[in-house]
């Protein structure tokens, strides 16, 4: 298989899987899934080289704690669901930031694009957000993007820069279950000449 088909197949097979075990796959460590995420947020392209991502891996109590944060900040026993099955059945979450400053150093440094900035940045970072998540998809594991920003970002670990802006969380545990149907729209690519 050419290394275009193997990247294809990852992508197609990089899905959401909801029903997670608190556990990693055999023979993953979470070294692998640091390194993996560490990898991605190194190699994954930025607008002027800025490097604005940002990432961490909780596990144990620090994940546990982000998720019950997020439970506790929900309005009703509907919406608290999800954030109470990622507590109890994933094993960790990659928490995905943008760092300000160095956005904002380059708003300084390039006034003429100054509003384009921060657009520029949530691109890199959501290129780093599905990197690992195919990259973790790859290595066996189950695997899902959430969004509760602010009430994960409440819960940090005290020694992240409070100037780096919650993004994304990429919720990974080993699957207990598979992805669901998935349909696709008409939407074609055209050539044009």
């Amino acid at each position: 298989m050419s290394s275009v088909a193997q990247y294809l197949k990852a992508i197609v097979s990089r899905r959401t899987i909801y029903a997670l075990k608190p556990e990693l796959p055999a023979g993953v460590s979470i070294q692998d899934v640091q390194s993996t995420i560490q990898t991605v947020v190194k190699d994954t392209p930025t607008c002027f080289n800025s490097q604005s991502v940002r990432a961490i891996v909780l596990t144990g109590e620090s994940h546990k704690k982000a998720w019950e944060n997020v439970i506790n900040a929900m309005p009703s026993a509907d919406a608290q669901m999800r954030p109470k099955s990622i507590r109890d059945e994933a094993y960790g979450s990659v928490i995905f930031f943008s760092d300000g400053p160095t956005t904002a150093k380059l708003q300084e440094g390039f006034p003429a694009y100054s509003a384009l900035f921060p657009q520029w940045a949530d691109h890199s970072n959501g290129a780093a957000q599905i990197h690992s998540w195919t990259a973790l998809e790859l290595q066996g594991l189950g695997c899902h993007l959430q969004h509760y920003n602010p009430f994960v970002q409440a819960a940090l670990p005290s020694d992240i820069p409070a100037d780096w802006t919650v993004q994304a969380q990429l919720v990974f545990g080993a699957p207990a279950g598979t992805a669901g149907e998935k349909t696709f729209i008409e939407n074609p690519v055209k050539t044009y000449k």
